[in-house]
């Protein structure tokens, strides 16, 4: 099988450095889980309860001792750089029939997060942390506590508080785990390589227990990094290629990247990515970022329709359902068309792009789809002149890639919808306000649009006259009135013109009222009519001379319209109104 005559790109430098990112997992980790409660004893206080009442908090408080931080070779206690108390380790039992089960979530969830062989990877508890209102630690790094450690696990138990985040720092990135837990059977929790900066926010209000454990990796057959992933060099690579990509005047337009693993469309975003996949985005992502890219997740589209064999023999018609349509191939390809689409940023929104045809020698890596199983295949018989035929359809998740200063033009070159509601985005995303590079945009997106019959979308037209009245520029609305509404009106745009004209100004409003109505009147009339009385209606007294002047020259160019109509001339129209013209000539 495979996808046929697919021509890939030929960017073996940007694909190599692309599979070299083979190291999963993340400087951090952090989730929740519902699952029993363990036992937990304290010596001095006893059995823990689910969550921990006030009265076992206090008396856990009581028992602790000031926590102690490193300093080079020496361990201090002073409050200004951490304050809570600590209950060492033989001081605690911990046990329960579902623990060990529990803790085996934790555990798997804790190597997959920080791409760790969970088979080699041991927890040691080391000790119970008490923080009460006002507690933190200010930020620092873990010391190696025991052999082989690679990382910390941290456990929130369940107990009445607010405040105390973790935060985790790497290479001038930053995540935040909220640790408070107050139900009874969740737990939280969150594990970091030890060479990571992290720091404990103060507690606001209650209290916060958490266990902590060393991760330790035991030797195995290969070397394991026993550090944070750090991507620093990959990232360069990648953004001086994608940097030279986009000045190469024979590059393709777009990148697109198949992800190792599938996805469907509803399911498919930047968090839920799986090892490879998530390593390569996070990249990817901090690459285009310098280089001035877009990055989005994508639906890659794939049809075919051809001539089947079964076993290198043509299928006839007659005989063809004695063989399976799996055994079948496409000899001859007849039609095919590949797209993307359901796209989503690394911000978790889903914008509506539209969808963007896959080019040829877009398409990375190399042969990826050479042995491809389609999602669905269709087999249809021979009616007339046609002979049988075989459709098949493939669906797989790519990242794609292209210039920012590009993105107009690629996605009205493909559909002038999306790029509307690109721009829509960019405007909410600014909170509503239009600065200059939104202005630019809106003009830009003007001079792009399509001509001939693709540009005749009304949809599109008034969803544009809308987003300008939003934008508010003057200069940018009278050209697309001048330019796309002129040539392409059909009368659905009149409830948004009035704006747009007003917007425009008195003399570009009466120069294209002029122009529209000697294009469309003999045409249009009760479209053009119609808008004439909707001026008239709306172009009350606070709306100044200049909107009566323009209005009074549009019925003008009506009256000249309706004298050249032999149908219309009989009408005594001596004393017109846009409203009297109504309603006169149309009804």
């Amino acid at each position: 099988m495979g996808v046929l005559d697919l021509e890939y790109g030929e960017d073996a430098a940007l694909e190599a450095l692309l599979r070299s990112i083979n190291r999963t997992g993340d400087f951090c980790t952090h989730g929740r889980l519902f699952a029993p409660m363990p036992r937990l004893e304290v010596d001095g206080v006893g059995m823990l309860s689910f969550p921990v009442p006030e009265a076992q908090v206090h008396a856990l408080f009581v028992a602790a001792e000031p926590a102690p931080y490193g300093k080079g070779s020496d361990t201090l206690v002073d409050t200004k750089v951490r304050d809570c108390r600590q209950i060492a380790t033989e001081r605690i039992l911990l046990a329960g029939g579902a623990w060990h089960e529990t803790f085996a979530k934790i555990l798997d969830a804790a190597a997959a997060g920080l791409g760790c062989p969970g088979d080699r990877l041991d927890a040691q508890l080391y000790k119970l942390l008490v923080y009460e209102r006002g507690g933190f630690f200010s930020e620092h790094r873990d010391t190696e506590k025991a052999h082989g450690m690679i990382a910390t696990l941290s456990i929130s138990l369940p107990v009445a508080g607010e405040g105390g985040e973790l935060l985790v720092r790497h290479q001038g990135r930053e995540t935040v785990a909220d640790m408070n837990v107050e139900e009874p059977s969740e737990l939280a929790f969150a594990a970091f390589y030890a060479d990571c900066a992290h720091e404990v926010r103060p507690v606001t209000k209650g209290h916060r227990l958490s266990l902590v454990f060393n991760l330790c990796l035991r030797p195995g057959d290969e070397a394991t990094p026993r550090t944070a992933p750090d991507h620093a060099g990959q990232i360069d690579r990648i953004t001086n290629h994608l940097v030279a990509w986009q000045t190469d005047e024979l590059a393709s337009e777009k990148l697109v990247w198949l992800l190792d693993h599938e996805y469907s469309e509803a399911g498919l975003s930047f968090d839920t990515l799986k090892n490879a996949d998530a390593v390569r985005a996070q990249v990817l992502a901090a690459a285009a970022e310098r280089a001035e890219c877009e990055l989005h997740a994508a639906i890659l589209h794939i049809e075919e329709l051809g001539a089947p064999t079964l076993q290198g023999e043509y299928v006839d018609g007659w005989g063809w359902n004695e063989g399976s349509i799996d055994d079948m191939e496409i000899d001859e390809l007849f039609d095919g068309r590949r797209w993307l689409d359901g796209w989503v940023s690394g911000d978790g929104a889903r914008p509506h792009l539209g969808e963007l045809e896959l080019m040829d020698g877009e398409l990375l890596p190399s042969g990826a789809l050479d042995d491809a199983v389609p999602d669905e295949q269709r087999l249809h018989e021979a009616t007339g002149n046609e002979g049988v035929s075989l459709e098949r359809a493939y669906r797989h998740a790519a990242f794609v890639l292209w210039p920012r200063s590009r993105t107009l033009a690629i996605l009205a070159g493909a559909d002038i919808g999306g790029a509307i509601a690109w721009l829509a985005g960019e405007l909410d995303r600014n909170a509503g306000v239009a600065n200059a590079r939104i202005r630019r945009l809106a003009s830009e997106l003007a001079e792009l649009w399509p001509t001939g019959r693709d540009g005749q979308d009304e949809k599109s037209r008034i969803r544009m006259l809308g987003l300008l009245s939003g934008i508010a520029d003057d200069a940018c609305t009278s050209h697309f009135l001048d330019e796309v509404i002129l040539s392409h009106y059909t009368g659905g745009e009149n409830e948004d013109l009035p704006a747009a004209m007003d917007l425009a100004g008195s003399e570009s409003a009466k120069r294209f009222l002029s122009a529209l109505i000697d294009a469309h009147f003999e045409r249009r009339p009760k479209e053009v009519l119609a808008l004439l009385r909707r001026l008239d209606e709306e172009g009350d007294e606070s709306a100044g001379p200049e909107w009566k002047l323009m209005l009074r020259e549009g019925v003008r160019s009506a009256l000249r319209a309706v004298a050249a109509a032999p149908d219309i001339c009989k009408k005594d129209l001596s004393d017109a109104t846009p409203a009297k013209m109504y309603d006169e000539v149309v009804s």
